[in-house]
């Protein structure tokens, strides 16, 4: 398997900057697809047991404050056409799979060449965001951390360990709670639009269940 060479640094930072400017002045507005997802085909390459609870997630973005509403993004090779879906935050809903990323396609972009850039991070994925069994908390962060053991090398000795599950919200965070195996709740950090949960503090040792008064837009791994 191919090294991540640069995930480190998205660990480090919680959010590699992919690409500064997409293309140069030659190229216009294109560029192969599977540049806009750097480290994307080692996560897939991945056991799917040892990457069932994360995922990677891509933002594109305007250094000339765009709304990402009015981002468009297609692609085609021979056989394969279509286009990229962002929401209202950037955020790519269907990064391509492996036949795609095999028909290496070309990605038109609707932006001038040198202003748009691609973000990484690293999210969690759970069956029910609104009630998250530690354990699946637990899981989603070693198996990230798993991952860059496996295939980020010496560098990944030198950044921090993720530790932290942030459950991020369009507006204000909801209240939200860790639920002890005694049944008494209590109230996890709240911070603007987003909820703080570190299930391996020792003070959340024995919780038994994560209840969010709603479903957040993502879930952010940190260190």
């Amino acid at each position: 398997m191919r090294q991540l060479r640069f995930i480190a640094t998205a660990i480090m930072t919680a959010g590699l900057l992919a690409s500064a400017a997409f293309g140069q002045e030659e190229t216009a507005h294109q560029i192969p697809l599977v540049r806009l997802f750097p480290h994307w085909q080692d996560y897939l390459e991945l056991p799917a047991d040892d990457r069932s609870q994360f995922t990677l997630a891509y933002r594109l973005h305007s250094n000339q404050g765009v709304a990402a509403e009015d981002i468009q993004v297609s692609y085609a090779a021979e056989e394969i056409s279509g286009a990229l879906a962002l929401d209202a935050h950037g955020r790519v809903l269907n990064p391509p799979d492996t036949t795609l990323i095999a028909a290496n396609p070309i990605a038109t972009i609707n932006q001038p060449p040198n202003t748009m850039g691609m973000s990484l991070g690293f999210e969690a994925r759970f069956d029910d965001a609104t009630r998250i069994d530690p354990h699946d908390a637990v899981a989603a962060l070693q198996q990230a951390n798993h991952a860059m053991r496996q295939v980020g090398g010496v560098a990944s000795l030198f950044v921090p360990a993720f530790k932290t599950v942030i459950f991020v919200f369009e507006g204000p965070a909801p209240e939200a709670w860790a639920v002890r195996n005694s049944g008494e709740r209590t109230p996890l950090t709240v911070q603007e639009d987003r909820v703080i949960y570190r299930p391996n503090d020792r003070n959340m040792r024995d919780v038994s269940e994560i209840i969010l008064g709603r479903a957040p837009d993502f879930i952010q791994l940190d260190s």
